[in-house]
């Protein structure tokens, strides 16, 4: 009596398998888009409110400016010494229809204009809305 797999089982059970990563692996590079995202705009969320606290100490205006041709953004008191910078997924890019290209704040923390940045992600639109006086930031979720 042979106590082995046969040849066919054994295909079998590999057609199986490769059938369950076919179906699985698909749905995780998703999950791993989604959640590169969600840290992309959290990380921006801090980088913008870092940009305002660093303005109010330092007493001189910061920027933070989208760069979208090459990727990335700048926090900075001009583009050509920033203090940091950050790039941008893939799979963000900011709308043309946005109405702001920058958040500018002052020294004392206010922003120099309000408006609404629009960015296209895997899951649809995002936008943060910059309003007057105090620089509240509001992103949408």
């Amino acid at each position: 009596m042979n106590k082995g797999f046969s040849l066919m089982e054994v295909l079998i059970v590999l057609a199986l398998l490769m059938a369950g990563f076919g179906i699985g692996l698909p749905a995780y590079n998703g999950i791993a888009v989604h959640k590169e995202e969600e840290r992309f705009f959290e990380l921006l969320r801090n980088d913008i409110y870092f940009a305002q606290s660093t303005a109010y100490h330092s007493e001189h205006p910061v920027t933070v400016f989208f760069r979208p041709d090459i990727g990335r953004y700048d926090v900075g008191e001009n583009l050509f010494k920033p203090l940091l910078y950050r790039k941008i997924p893939k799979s963000v890019t900011l709308r043309p229809e946005s109405n702001l290209k920058e958040i500018s704040y002052w020294k004392n923390g206010a922003v120099f204009a309000s408006g609404t940045i629009r960015f296209s992600t895997s899951t649809g639109e995002k936008t943060i809305v910059v309003h007057l006086g105090k620089g509240r930031v509001v992103f949408s979720e």
